[in-house]
């Protein structure tokens, strides 16, 4: 006799919102990520064969680590993204400056045109909290707006690499000396993890978000792709264009 087995799904979009705001910014806004953010938007330009002062998406931007470093590198840059905090702490860092342009909106529903961009980039694991049907319409939006000669590059954590080096919990060192300690734990019939994130600051004090987020294989998020209308999707390990491989980041370059 079979038996249904009922699996854990990611987290409802109240519970995302709560995460990415003033939290979100406490445990992931510092210097040293900038940096590597910087490096990394640049070298997705450049890996996505971009012309020099294109238009390009970022979405979601979050506080602008990457969207910043690509405007000041001459791209006419906008950045979309759902939480008011962040898109405020991001119109903050660039309060004077003509580019980038920032949209306060859901990825799934871009207030843009269609084909006015020739890059589209989703960058530091930023799918995975909708869930397969959400995840493909937001996909869907991002070839709406591409050109098409466009690009899309999505730069993520995929599920082959997380089950060869899961680990149940991790603490990093963030500025001033606070640490962030995340806790996970993974349930691979549905690819679903469930992670708790807490931010321990000088004085001992903490503070934790609990979240489910889907994390995809390649093939299932070239599948995603294709089901959104892309042409075409190529698997890189790195921004450099180093071979895919299940103990390598997943670098994806689709075109319309």
């Amino acid at each position: 006799m079979s038996r249904r087995v009922e699996h854990p799904g990611v987290s409802p979009t109240e519970r995302w919102d709560e995460f990415f705001g003033e939290f979100y910014l406490r445990a992931f806004a510092f210097d040293e990520a900038d940096a590597l953010a910087q490096t990394q938007a640049l070298a997705a330009a450049q890996l996505a064969g971009t012309p020099e002062g294109g238009d390009v998406l970022d979405a979601p931007c979050g506080f602008g680590r990457h969207s910043i470093p690509l405007a000041r590198a001459g791209y006419r840059v906008t950045g979309a993204d759902r939480s008011p905090a962040l898109i405020g702490d991001a119109r903050r860092r660039t309060l004077h400056d003509r580019w980038p342009k920032w949209v306060q909106a859901d990825y799934r529903d871009l207030p843009l045109a269609d084909g006015s961009f020739d890059l589209v980039v989703n960058l530091f694991s930023s799918l995975g909290y909708l869930g397969d049907e959400q995840d493909t319409r937001a996909l869907a939006e991002f070839r709406r707006v591409l050109r098409p000669d466009g690009r899309l590059v999505i730069e993520t954590m995929h599920r082959d690499r997380l089950v060869s080096g899961f680990a149940e919990q991790d603490w990093k060192l963030l500025g001033e000396g606070r640490l962030l300690l995340e806790q996970r734990t993974f349930d691979p019939a549905s690819g679903v993890v469930q992670m708790t994130q807490t931010v321990v600051p000088t004085d001992g004090t903490r503070e934790s978000r609990t979240m489910s987020l889907r994390v995809y294989t390649a093939t299932e998020l070239c599948a995603m792709l294709d089901r959104a209308g892309f042409s075409e999707s190529r698997c890189y390990g790195d921004f450099d264009g180093t071979p895919f491989g299940t103990d390598t980041r997943l670098v994806i370059v689709a075109r319309p």
